[in-house]
């Protein structure tokens, strides 16, 4: 299990709220089928942030070029990172 943390800014508000609908349906996949794990807009509503469950950075990078949000021109700045989970997980029985 590898995880990596995506983050992005929304570059195109108009675009984000016309391609939503086909991003949510997209991530929602991912969950499905445990690549993505959490994910959702920050805050103060100016980007996102993606917790991605890949095997390496390759995998972890198809998920944003995959994404209609990438091809739409939404999200810019992508930084991808990987995260050593050290906490976390099903608790203890």
């Amino acid at each position: 299990m590898s995880f990596w943390v995506l983050e992005y800014r929304y570059a195109d508000m108009d675009a984000r709220a016309r391609i939503r609908p086909e991003h949510l349906a997209y991530m929602n996949r991912l969950h499905a089928a445990g690549t993505v794990v959490y994910a959702g807009p920050v805050g103060d509503g100016s980007g996102a942030l993606v917790l991605i469950d890949a095997p390496d950075e390759s995998a972890a990078q198809e998920v944003i070029d995959n994404d209609p949000y990438t091809a739409g021109g939404v999200g810019a700045d992508h930084v991808l990172r990987p995260w050593n989970a050290v906490i976390g997980g099903p608790a203890p029985a």
